[in-house]
């Protein structure tokens, strides 16, 4: 379909070779790691897709993607930040996405069993 481009994230363990390479359908343009689970790192690509990975894992597949989310953003994302959602008495804490892109939207997503 279309070629894959790598993404790599380095340990400070091993400078010189990287200790996870994820093939995305498109360039990384933004990242950010998740403050209450330091292994979820959320990426925005040049496509408009956004991406969970879990870096804890050797796997290559994201564990969330908006490639099927009808509000998938139609330029570059070029910012992306978990951010604390607001919470009740008796929910647990939980982290949304917020994302920007060059289309001019700015989307919070909500994790639940995928992408809202």
């Amino acid at each position: 379909e279309w070629p894959l481009r790598p993404g790599c994230c380095w340990s400070i363990k091993n400078p010189e070779y990287p200790e996870r390479v994820y093939k995305t359908s498109s360039g990384i343009t933004a990242l950010d790691f998740s403050l209450q689970n330091p292994n979820l790192l959320a990426v925005g690509m040049y496509n408009g897709t956004i991406a969970v990975y879990n870096v804890r894992f050797s796997s290559q597949l994201a564990i969330l993607d908006s490639n099927e989310t009808p509000s998938n953003h139609l330029g570059p994302v070029w910012e992306i930040k978990w951010i604390e959602r607001e919470y009740h008495a008796g929910e647990e804490r939980s982290e949304n996405i917020i994302t920007s892109s060059t289309d001019g939207k700015v989307t919070q997503w909500m994790i639940r069993k995928g992408f809202e």
